[in-house]
């Protein structure tokens, strides 16, 4: 069905049902019930849905769906062609409530969707919801269309197809070189300085990052977002602009409106919440890109910067840190510029210039050939700069572009005039340090990753301990079975085990790459939960697990306790771990089996079907038999930084339980932990002083 079609249906068959709206009786017999002692609308309403339902003998969740993109259809045509919205809206919403179904069945559309346009049409004679509500219920579509009619009247080509919204042939190539132009033209540190004048109002003390988050409505409305990660990537990228700087404020606001419309159009920001109902595998490979999207333009990666250091020592603590290494710098002496770097004493919102000089008065310990070393060969940017083949918000950069530094967020400082030195943010460029050493470590040590992996799992149990938290690990048996335990916390209720897995979100996977996306998250979710998950199954089934570490062995009991599952990442994910997405993405692929276009893939992609495959049998082995509608309620999908902030003010295992549990029963759709976290205690502080 096509929006032409229908609108010729509905077109050619006004409503009969007019003709007898002011008897019930006659009615009853236009809808075929039966009269009985009493008569009402709602009886007809009923009848008129049921014969909807009846045009169609398969495919009603199909139907909905094809209501639903026509009228996002409609919307844009209305928006950008002045196409007229009634009655055709109203008929396509009856429509497709009438089909509502409960499942995401994919069979095909067998039925006649003339009688069943004509019958909506009539339910609208009998039940109109009016349009009141409608730009506020359906904000989405029209913030994108009328995102996409600016742009077209600012000379920027649209496309309007069935199901589609693009840019014309070179339109979105001419539009990102206007806003690059806009960016130069102000000088990339000016914008950045702009960005965190106006974040700055998000920043959290405690935290020490800024909540730039989702900000959604129940009720679906809103504005589109201004894309400040995509400005920060351009910012980067033209550091230096183009002098003499035009810094006005009709710049500024001109770069945020043409900024604004574009990603608006790109359609990944979501002005209602995603935590009703479910998704299948079908759907969830495009909800994963959108939301890899989303982040790319929107979001800005962060890190406390007091924990950078701490972690950094964690992931090595096998290394001698005080060893020279083949760059001619010691780690020890890399965590100390980094420790200047990102010290209390050079706290701001915003760009920081930094000298040589500086940092060689400020670390006298180092020497100054060193110094100079560490910051050329680990911690800057080369002379070419950052981001120089970034441009659209799916640009990812070639391996040869990584490898020399050029990506963003893989360096610290970018390089200015002489011998000094850009920091654009301490908290945005905190994680950056953490991946340029590890960058160059790896030049040395061709196993580092694997090492890392264990030497996380220690730092983590000293972390907890120092926090009055017991924890265990180690290897067991359960029949016949063989088990590895990272990490098990007990409370007196619940048992947390603790899987801890080093794989990073590529740059492909957040430049919006399906493939990609599914194997950074089978690398990190599905291989801890389902390795959790055996836990689980072993503990439920034999009530206890002797667990064998380094000689010694721990048994943990169940003891009618609750059993949680962390899936835990040495990096953030961003929005993935997002625990109602955690959620949707293993519910919609319970049954799912994924197979890659690229047959180089095709080893990942087998590592995720057999995840999926055990967490399906963990599924049926832990099933009561009664059906549990929320068979991953309990599973969790978290970083290091994120576990360090939840310590805080932490002294032991009720604690922490506490903590974890201050944000398990809210959904504020901001996909965000930190956020979460410090909303729930800002609510905690309100009633504690208005209580007193």
């Amino acid at each position: 069905m096509d929006l032409t079609t229908f609108r010729q249906i509905v077109d050619r068959s006004p409503p009969a049902i007019t003709a007898y709206q002011e008897n019930l009786q006659h009615l009853y017999d236009y809808v075929g019930l039966e009269h009985g002692s009493s008569y009402t609308r709602s009886a007809v309403s009923k009848a008129l849905y049921a014969r909807i339902r009846d045009c169609f003998t398969s495919g009603h969740a199909a139907v909905w769906r094809a209501c639903r993109s026509l009228r996002t259809d409609l919307i844009r045509e209305h928006t950008l062609l002045n196409a007229p919205l009634d009655p055709y809206f109203e008929v396509l919403e009856h429509l497709r409530d009438a089909v509502r179904a409960d499942d995401n069945s994919r069979t095909t559309i067998e039925g006649d969707w003339d009688t069943a346009v004509r019958t909506a049409f009539d339910h609208v004679q009998i039940q109109s919801w009016g349009s009141e509500s409608r730009r506020m219920t359906y904000a989405r579509e029209f913030m994108v269309a009328e995102a996409a009619r600016a742009l077209r009247d600012a000379g920027y080509s649209i496309l309007l197809e069935p199901g589609k919204l693009s840019f014309g042939l070179e339109a979105e190539t001419a539009l990102v070189a206007t806003i690059e132009e806009l960016v130069s033209s102000m000088g990339g540190v000016n914008v950045a300085r702009r960005i965190f004048a106006y974040i700055s109002k998000d920043f959290d003390p405690e935290q020490q990052r800024y909540h730039v988050v989702r900000r959604i409505s129940t009720t679906g409305e809103g504005l589109p977002q201004i894309p400040w990660g995509y400005l920060l990537q351009l910012a980067a990228k033209h550091i230096q602009g183009r002098k003499p700087y035009i810094t006005t404020d009709v710049h500024w606001h001109k770069l945020c409106a043409l900024s604004q419309a574009y990603a608006a159009v790109i359609d990944v920001q979501p002005y209602a919440p995603t935590f009703y109902g479910t998704m299948d595998a079908v759907d969830l490979v495009p909800y994963l890109q959108e939301i890899a999207l989303y982040d790319t333009l929107f979001r800005i990666p962060q890190m406390r910067p007091s924990d950078v250091v701490k972690i950094a020592r964690g992931m090595l603590g096998w290394f001698d840190l005080s060893e020279p290494t083949k760059g001619g710098w010691s780690v020890n002496q890399v965590l100390e510029v980094i420790g200047y770097l990102l010290s209390p004493s050079l706290d701001a919102r915003g760009p920081i210039f930094i000298t040589e000089t500086e940092i060689r008065r400020s670390c006298p310990d180092i020497p100054p050939n060193v110094v100079a070393k560490i910051l050329d060969g680990v911690l800057s940017h080369p002379c070419i700069g950052a981001n120089k083949n970034f441009s659209l918000p799916t640009d990812a950069p070639t391996s040869a572009q990584k490898s020399s530094g050029q990506d963003f967020f893989l360096r610290p400082l970018i390089r200015s005039s002489g011998r000094q030195f850009i920091l654009l943010d301490r908290s945005v460029c905190a994680p950056a340090c953490l991946e340029s050493l590890l960058t160059q470590l790896r030049t040395d040590m061709k196993d580092l990753d694997e090492r890392i992996g264990s030497s996380i799992e220690d730092f983590l149990k000293n972390e907890f301990a120092s926090h009055g938290i017991c924890s265990t690990g180690g290897d067991y048996n359960s029949g016949g079975k063989h088990g590895e335990c990272d990490m098990a916390l007990e409370t007196d209720d619940t048992i947390i085990f603790a899987e801890i897995k080093k794989k990073p979100l590529t740059r492909k996977a957040k430049a919006g790459s399906g493939a990609h996306i599914l194997l950074d998250l089978a690398g990190s979710i599905l291989a801890a939960q389902a390795q959790a998950g055996w836990h689980e199954v072993r503990l439920r089934k034999d009530g206890h697990l002797h667990l064998k570490s380094k000689g010694a062995i721990s048994r943990i009991d169940l003891n009618e306790r609750e059993v949680e599952r962390v899936a835990v990442t040495l990096l953030d994910f961003g929005s993935f771990q997002d625990r109602i997405l955690l959620k949707q993405f293993l519910e919609g692929t319970l049954n799912a089996a994924f197979t890659p276009s690229d047959a180089n893939l095709k080893k990942g992609f087998q590592r995720i079907n057999e995840a999926l495959a055990e967490i399906r049998e963990q599924l049926i082995e832990l099933s009561s038999g009664e059906g549990d509608v929320q068979p991953f309620f309990h599973c969790w999908f978290l970083s290091v930084p994120q576990l360090l902030v939840l310590l805080d003010n932490v002294t032991d295992s009720a604690g922490f339980k506490a903590a974890l549990w201050s944000c398990r029963h809210i959904a504020t759709g901001s996909s965000d932990l930190y956020f979460d976290l410090s909303y729930i205690k800002r609510l905690r502080r309100e009633t504690t002083a208005s209580i007193n």
